[in-house]
């Protein structure tokens, strides 16, 4: 672990001999509030291999319906992310460096989705910290 700063916690691992860094935080409001769900979070990423840099994965803690989109709004900008399981990515590496430059500026995250079962979730992140976060996994994996 590299830290804590301010709702985000910032991580270095390896995987396969390569430098994997990492931020994750977890909301800090779900609705339905007695939906029941796994681990919900937000991961964004650096790997060493293959040079990718800010992966925006969110989980949900359900399996999500199949052929659904689940979104993510920051402020006025709304992104659609692709859905397999109980995990959500962008589909293009440009719309995760969009998503995460808004993350950067804004002061929360919205993320809506819904479930295999037609339960629609609404999961707001606190911001707070997130830039000093990705500050600290971009100096350890050298980026």
């Amino acid at each position: 672990m590299l830290g804590n700063f301010g709702d985000w916690q910032a991580f270095k691992t390896k995987q396969g001999g390569k430098d994997v860094c990492l931020v994750s935080s977890k909301p800090t409001k779900t609705e339905p509030a007695d939906a029941k769900r796994g681990d919900i979070f937000i991961l964004i990423s650096h790997f060493q291999d293959g040079g990718i840099r800010n992966q925006v994965q969110v989980l949900v803690g359900y399996p999500f319906k199949a052929g659904s989109t689940a979104s993510v709004t920051i402020g006025t900008k709304k992104f659609d992310l692709f859905t397999d399981g109980e995990n959500a990515w962008a589909r293009k590496s440009e719309t995760d460096n969009d998503i995460v430059a808004a993350l950067r500026k804004g002061s929360s995250a919205v993320v809506r989705g819904e479930s295999q079962r037609g339960t629609k979730t609404t999961d707001t992140y606190s911001l707070k910290g997130i830039s000093a976060a990705l500050d600290a996994i971009g100096k350890a994996c050298g980026l």
